[in-house]
C-alpha cells in the first residue's frame, strides 16, 4: 500500500511506462520490489549515474550536480528532492551556477524535475513548490536488472 505521504508522488505508475529508456516514471512493481533492499537500488543508481558521468556533452559542474542529486536518492518518492541551495551548499558552487547545471541536465533529458502535487514536468528548476529530480532511465534499468 502506498503510504499517505507518497499520495502524490505521481511519477510512480501502476501501469506499463511508454518508452522507458527516456521516462522518468517508475513502474510501482519495480519500486516495490527494491522495498526492503535499500542497498541493491543505491547499486543500480550508481550504475545509472556511472553511465551518465560519461557523457561528453555535459561540463563538470553539470556532472558534479547529478552526483549530489544521487547522492541525496530516496526510495520513498523514488526521487531526490532537496533545493538547489542544498546541492550548491553540498558540491561548493554558487547557487546560479547550480541553477544552470540543471538546466543543462534537464535539457539533456537526463533528469526531470516535476512538481509533487501537480502532473507537471517543468522544462525548468524555478523556485517554489515541491520539486522533485527524476533521473530519466532508471525505471528502465531497474527492471532490466531484475531479469
Amino acid at each position: 500500500m502506498i503510504r499517505k505521504e507518497q499520495e502524490n508522488v505521481w511519477w510512480i505508475v501502476a501501469g506499463e511506462v511508454e518508452n522507458p529508456q527516456h521516462s522518468g516514471l517508475v513502474r510501482l512493481g519495480v519500486a516495490r520490489a527494491y522495498k526492503d533492499n535499500f542497498a541493491q537500488l543505491r547499486q543500480r543508481v550508481w550504475k545509472w549515474y556511472r553511465r551518465q558521468a560519461g557523457r561528453v556533452e555535459l561540463n563538470a559542474g553539470a556532472k558534479l550536480v547529478l552526483w549530489a542529486m544521487v547522492e541525496r536518492y530516496r526510495y520513498e518518492t523514488m526521487s531526490s528532492h532537496d533545493a538547489v541551495s542544498y546541492y550548491a551548499r553540498m558540491v561548493g558552487m554558487n547557487r546560479k551556477s547550480v541553477g544552470r547545471a540543471v538546466q543543462e541536465l534537464i535539457e539533456h533529458n537526463i533528469i526531470w524535475c516535476v512538481l509533487e502535487d501537480e502532473k507537471v514536468r517543468l522544462r525548468r528548476s524555478k523556485a517554489g513548490g515541491r520539486k522533485h529530480f527524476l533521473l530519466v532511465g532508471l525505471g528502465d534499468l531497474l527492471i532490466k536488472e531484475d531479469t
